[in-house]
């Protein structure tokens, strides 16, 4: 499950980032600038959950081009090669897809491997493969000549996590309990005690007189500020050896080895609070007490506008890569990125950068008049009802020199001034009241007033609904974007007057929306909501299908039941009893016995 969705190259010169949109973003770490970016069709439905970039294979320098083979399809390159320079994505909707920096493009998209959300991806050590675990409880291992799956195999009860590999033959997953397999026979080899909430970080440790082989692995949990160490020396112990410890909860972490000793280990972790904290350790035996990390290292912007040096204000750091000593740091907003160097001293325990923030006005004097639009003689302004002046009483006659009080005015005038109708003589214009349905919506938003938003969101009047979302300021947008998420998982009637304010919403303020960040994460979670509703939807229509077909079935009314009622035809034979009726249709009135001795003598 990876928790930071940025990830270098293996060179440390650019910086790729996936962002809640599902965007893929890569940087220049020289410069700072952005030199790609790509999007897929289904980035909105399925957002990416995991990110890695490739790093040349170990076996690359002894194999020769000659020998690379061609695919069917009729490229020349294979998709595990090195100069396509990869990134793997994997996304919620179980797919992979593989970005090609030195193409600019998607290569290619492995399809068909999970059914929930892929959370961790890692690149074969020596292969054109790729493995991937996901939420289904399953390991993939793909197959990138042909872009298939070569194994897939059930690794536990819940969801695995984290997953890396070790050798060319032995591969780690993580759940909350972290397990060795053999990749020949894909059968668990060791298992380790693990952590109490879900791992999202394994990292091989590699010994530099050995590179066929990690005898140790690191392992960071959620809500865990201890990052773990564990030894796969082959003996049965199944607890971890050492752990270093960070002051809050770690982010992201980056591996690599010390300059000053080969066989020193330097670890760089981000905690959330976006500080990087740095740790120095030989790995040789089993360590008792927790590791302290030998230098902090913190970001911040400096004004130079400010008029004292301490105003600065904290920049977060969010990416981190360690190479021969030199640490690389991302930090600021994502979106805009500030890249710094940092050398490794452990006798300074803390590292502050400071990074001046270019100045907010760059407007000359030249240019700083502005040009006040003309304003007609015919434009009618609207002002609220409370704040609308008295029309002035008109008394015939009278011309007051000095200022009249309240005992000056007779009743009649008195009732005037405080009557709201016009007077009858010489009717002033009053300006229009704009008490309307954008001012209630935005009294709620300001306040958090919910019967005021109950009230507006009952509109059903579709032009009235867009003619309000048209007016709204810019500023209300946010608050009323989050206001819909909230309500959207409320009442169904609730939820469906929202609807309609949504759709709005999104058709007037869509150029505004994309380019607020914060915006477009709360609609992932109303569009994950929305889906949620549908998806339950059929099943719902069916249960109440079916109550309603046992509610009439055991009603009385319903066909097929005894129900007494009144006979339509009645016969009655002339042996059972002499003047009797003899046939009742319809409730028609009986014959009399006269009507009955004229027919007979008519017969005969």
């Amino acid at each position: 499950m990876a928790s930071s969705l940025t990830c270098y190259s293996e060179d440390g010169e650019h910086l790729a980032h996936s962002s809640s949109d599902g965007i893929l973003r890569i940087y220049e770490c020289a410069t700072g600038k952005l030199k790609q970016e790509y999007s897929s069709s289904s980035h909105l439905s399925a957002v990416t959950s995991s990110l890695s970039w490739s790093r040349p294979r170990r076996d690359a320098a002894s194999t020769p081009k000659s020998k690379r083979k061609k695919l069917n399809s009729g490229k020349s390159e294979e998709a595990g090669d090195d100069g396509l320079n990869l990134i793997a994505l994997g996304t919620t909707a179980g797919d992979v897809n593989l970005y090609s920096f030195s193409k600019g493009s998607l290569h290619t998209q492995l399809t068909g491997g999970h059914t929930l959300q892929v959370n961790d991806v890692y690149w074969h050590l020596s292969s054109p493969e790729l493995f991937t675990c996901s939420e289904d409880q399953t390991v993939a291992q793909w197959d990138l000549r042909k872009g298939k799956i070569k194994h897939k195999w059930k690794c536990d009860n819940s969801s695995i996590h984290s997953v890396c590999q070790c050798s060319d033959q032995r591969l780690l997953t993580a759940s909350h309990t972290i397990k060795l397999w053999d990749l020949s026979t894909r059968t668990v080899l060791q298992t380790l005690t693990g952590h109490s909430s879900p791992v999202f970080f394994l990292k091989p440790v590699w010994s530099p007189p050995s590179n066929s082989e990690a005898t140790y692995v690191l392992s960071s949990a959620v809500d865990d500020r201890h990052i773990s160490v564990w030894s796969f020396d082959g003996s049965k112990n199944r607890n971890s050896i050492a752990s270093f410890s960070v002051p809050d909860e770690p982010v992201s972490l980056s591996l690599g080895q010390g300059s000053a000793s080969g066989q020193s280990l330097l670890l760089a972790v981000i905690t959330r609070k976006g500080s990087l904290h740095i740790f120095e350790h030989t790995l040789n035996g089993v360590k008792k007490k927790p590791l302290l990390p030998r230098t902090c290292v913190r970001a911040s912007f400096k004004d130079e506008n400010a008029a004292h040096n301490d105003s600065n204000s904290p920049a977060p750091i969010f990416a981190t890569c360690v190479r021969n000593g030199v640490i690389s740091v991302a930090f600021g907003n994502p979106f805009k990125p500030v890249f710094e160097t940092v050398v490794f001293d452990s006798a300074k325990p803390e590292v502050m950068i400071s990074v001046h923030v270019p100045a907010k006005s760059l407007m000359k004097e030249e240019f700083s008049q502005v040009k006040r639009p003309e304003i007609s003689e015919h434009v009618t302004t609207l002002v609220p009802s409370g704040t609308q002046p008295q029309a002035a009483t008109r008394i015939k006659g009278k011309n007051r020199s000095r200022r009249s009080s309240v005992s000056d005015l007779t009743v009649e005038e008195r009732l005037n001034a405080m009557s709201t109708d016009a007077p009858s003589e010489g009717p002033a214009k009053q300006p229009p009241v704009a008490n309307t349905l954008g001012r209630l919506l935005q009294q709620g938003l300001l306040s958090g007033d919910k019967k005021i938003l109950a009230g507006v969101f009952q509109e059903t009047n579709d032009t009235v609904v867009r003619n309000t979302i048209r007016r709204l300021p810019v500023s209300f947008i946010i608050p009323l974007v989050k206001e819909i998420e909230r309500g959207m998982s409320g009442h169904a009637q609730h939820a469906f007057n929202l609807s309609r304010w949504t759709a709005a919403l999104i058709s007037t303020h869509v150029s505004y929306i994309l380019s607020v960040p914060e915006i477009v994460q709360t609609l992932n979670k109303l569009y994950q909501t929305l889906a949620a509703r549908q998806r339950f939807y059929p099943s719902m229509l069916q249960l109440k299908g079916r109550l309603e077909l046992a509610r009439y079935n055991r009603s009385p009314d319903a066909e097929g039941t005894d129900v007494q009622s009144e006979p339509v035809l009645v016969y009655q034979d002339e042996s059972d009893s002499g003047g009797s009726d003899s046939m009742i249709i319809d409730g028609a009135g009986l014959e009399s016995d006269e009507n009955w001795e004229d027919l007979s003598d008519m017969e005969t």
